[in-house]
Order: structure tokens, then C-alpha cells, then sequence
């Protein structure tokens, strides 16, 4: 099978996967909305996100909420990819970090999110601080497992003959770890936007989670499903259009 043949039959089962997805998704609430008294129908939902948008809520929300996820990620991946790579070459650090990591894994976002608003109050840094510390333990387990599985006797060879430790870094330990970079990514990003939208819930007064709360706190169920939407695709639009080809990008060789 050739490499063009991969890809197109890599592309056409995503494809279906994702239409399916979207059918069990549709059908579920479908019938929902037969089975329950108040569940709004998905035309609804749709029809509210226009008014939304129509108002000037839409957009300015989305931007507001998009800034803080994208700076509290970027610092958890940043920090992260850092004590995952130092926690997977030296013993030391891995004994110092390891359990702080399980813990920091074993916390929900909603408890981030709680503890966040408590320390900042209402805020941008709420939610951008919940993003990282959500985000952040998924990284660097991910980074320290796959740094781990370096061959210790290359970076040993490389050290012995001169080689530079940041020419280390970037020649040997980064391509291994390429590809558990991206499920660190994916992870983190799920953890991550369920900490912004429970932070912006509980502790801020713009965003896509504070809008949900206000049509949550309206009674309006038609209201908080139209925001909710605006949440899963998003979460679907980056794992579609940004991680899934990243992923296989990286991981292309295996199939070589």
C-alpha cells in the first residue's frame, strides 16, 4: 500500500468517524427533546445562537474566552514540556515531581475553578491560571513518559563524543517525543476548556462559560444549550483542523 493510499484511507475513516459522531450526537438529542418536557430542539438552540450573535454577545465572548485558554495553555505547555523532559532524564527530579503530578491529575477542573476564584476573585487571571493548572499535569506526564523511553544509550554515545546537551535535546530526545507531545496536547486541551468554562462560570463576568451561566440563571435551557454547542465545536474544530493533522504529521513515520 502506497503512502497517498495511507493517507486517503486514513482521511476517509476519520471522516466517517466523525459523521458518525455527529449522527450519535444528533440522534441523542433528538430524543431528548421526544422524551423530556423542557429539552429545547437543536433549530432552537441554533435560532437563540443567532439572536446571541445578532446582539454582539457571540463574538466578543468567544474572542474573550479564546485569549485567556490560549495564554494559560501555551504557559502549561511551556512549563510542562520543561519538567516533563527534566523529570524523564533526571531521577532527581522525578522523585521531587511524581507526586505532585499524580495529584496534580487526581484534582478535577471544577475544584481549580473553585480554588481560582477564591485566590484572584473576578478576573481574567481566574480563568487563565485554572486553564494552566488543568491543563498542566497532562503535559508533563505525557513528556516525562516519552523521555523515559529514549534509548539511554544514544544520549549516552552523543554525550561521550561532545555532543552539545541543547543539540541533545533538539536531535534526539525532541523527535521522540514528537508524538506524545500531541496526545499532551489533546488532553490538556480537554482538561483545559472544561477548567475555562467552570472558571468563567463561577468567577468572571465575560466569556463563553459567564454566558452559559446567564441563560442558565434565566431559566432559559434554549439559551444555555446554544453556548454549550459553541463549546463542543470548538473542542471538535481543534481536534479536526489543528491536532488530528499535527498528530499524523508526526507520527507518519510508523507507517513508512
Amino acid at each position: 500500500m502506497t503512502t497517498m493510499t495511507r493517507r486517503i484511507s486514513s482521511g476517509s475513516l476519520s471522516a466517517t468517524a466523525v459523521l458518525a459522531a455527529v449522527a450519535s450526537i444528533l440522534a441523542a438529542w433528538q430524543l431528548a427533546v421526544v422524551l423530556g418536557n423542557r429539552v429545547p430542539s437543536l433549530p432552537d438552540a441554533v435560532t437563540r445562537l443567532g439572536s446571541e450573535a445578532a446582539a454582539g454577545e457571540l463574538w466578543g465572548n468567544l474572542a474573550i474566552s479564546m485569549n485567556r485558554f490560549v495564554l494559560g495553555l501555551a504557559a502549561a505547555l511551556v512549563v510542562g514540556a520543561a519538567l516533563g523532559v527534566l523529570m524523564g532524564l533526571s531521577r532527581l527530579a522525578d522523585l521531587a515531581f511524581s507526586d505532585l503530578t499524580a495529584a496534580g491529575l487526581a484534582i478535577p477542573a471544577v475544584i481549580w475553578a473553585l480554588l481560582t476564584t477564591m485566590w484572584f476573585g473576578f478576573g481574567w487571571l481566574t480563568p487563565v491560571v485554572t486553564v494552566f493548572l488543568s491543563g498542566l499535569p497532562f503535559v508533563v506526564v505525557n513528556i516525562a513518559k516519552a523521555t523515559r523511553a529514549v534509548p539511554a544509550e544514544l544520549v549516552l554515545m552523543a554525550r561521550s563524543f561532545g555532543v552539545p546537551r541543547a543539540k541533545v535535546l533538539r536531535q534526539i530526545v525532541a523527535p521522540a517525543v514528537a508524538g506524545s507531545t500531541v496526545a499532551a496536547v489533546r488532553f490538556a486541551i480537554m482538561s483545559a476548556w472544561n477548567g475555562l468554562l467552570l472558571a468563567e462560570w463561577f468567577g468572571s463576568t465575560s466569556g463563553v462559560g459567564w454566558r452559559a451561566r446567564y441563560w442558565y440563571d434565566a431559566n432559559q435551557l434554549d439559551g444555555f444549550l446554544a453556548w454549550v454547542l459553541v463549546f463542543i465545536a470548538l473542542l471538535v474544530i481543534a481536534d479536526l483542523l489543528i491536532l488530528g493533522p499535527i498528530e499524523r504529521r508526526t507520527t507518519r513515520w510508523r507507517t513508512v
